[in-house]
């Protein structure tokens, strides 16, 4: 019996020292790849919304063709010269910039949060509505300028099913601005001080980025 229960505790002794070492073992497999998938996770959600960024600027390269050809049955949406989404008309702005050279130290890691004021001179691609409600309340930035609606024009371009392109950031939220066309920027190759040419073949500007971290997130797109 002495030797029966000697046994049985040697066993458990074992058994315990083994769940010790395989539980330690975990824990530090835990630790080191921990950082690596929550590194994987990033570089996922960098992507998307940079894919996000390009499929709108297509949707927008869409938008300006079909404005800039005449109205039709076909093309019910022309008017003879092409805009972007939310643009009274091209040689107008949309955001608080009038040439692009007023964005450079802007989107140089000046306007890395959702919640910097610097949100006020930007536009909602999609309307605010569409927010995380979370964080709506944080943002600068608004839905339109003028009568014709962004977002509501933007919309247009979306399938039902599909519905508006949100952000993979639980903060971010798509925004854009537009420098307005019909002008061009000319810097003087002596002085290197930009001027503001008028240009009527130039079209328009359009920058757009993920309200996450603006300066991070962007691409710009023109249009002639």
């Amino acid at each position: 019996m002495n030797t029966l229960l000697k046994r049985i505790r040697n066993n458990k002794g074992n058994s315990l020292a083994e769940f010790a070492v395989t539980a330690a073992m975990m824990a530090t497999l835990a630790t080191t790849a921990a950082p690596r998938f929550a590194g994987v996770g990033e570089t996922g959600k960098q992507n998307q919304t940079m894919a996000n960024l390009d499929k709108i600027a297509k949707m927008a390269n869409q938008f300006y063709m079909d404005k800039g050809s005449p109205q039709t049955a076909n093309n019910p949406m022309g008017e003879g010269q092409g805009r972007i989404p939310g643009q009274e008309r091209y040689d107008t702005k949309i955001g608080g910039y009038d040439k692009l050279t007023d964005l450079e130290a802007v989107m140089n890691e000046q306007f890395n949060k959702w919640d910097d004021a610097e949100g006020a001179n930007w536009r909602s691609v999609f309307g605010t509505v569409g927010a995380n409600p979370s964080y709506s309340n944080e943002y600068a930035f608004i839905d339109d300028d003028g009568a014709k609606l962004g977002p509501t024009e933007w919309a247009a371009y979306l399938s039902q099913e599909e519905g508006p392109i949100v952000s993979p950031y639980q903060q971010g939220h798509y925004i854009y601005i537009v420098i307005p066309g019909g002008q061009r920027e000319y810097q003087n190759p002596e002085t290197g001080a930009f001027t503001l040419l008028e240009c009527n073949e130039c079209g328009p500007i359009m920058v757009i980025a993920d309200a996450y971290n603006p300066s991070k997130f962007w691409t710009v797109k023109s249009f002639n």
